[in-house]
């Protein structure tokens, strides 16, 4: 999925989902629901460390 995609999908700008995933700042709570709901997966996943 693009970020274009992605963005599209969780009603956010897309230059939000490129900064987030270069890590260029921190995710609200709103913004990591948005994005799960467009994922279809709960938000949890994104706390997961899993390493």
């Amino acid at each position: 999925m693009s970020q274009e995609e992605l963005a599209h999908l969780a009603k956010v700008n897309r230059n939000s989902v490129g900064m987030l995933e270069r890590e260029e700042f921190a995710a609200s709570i709103d913004l990591l629901e948005r994005l799960a709901l467009a994922l279809g997966v709960d938000a949890t996943e994104f706390l997961r460390d899993d390493a």
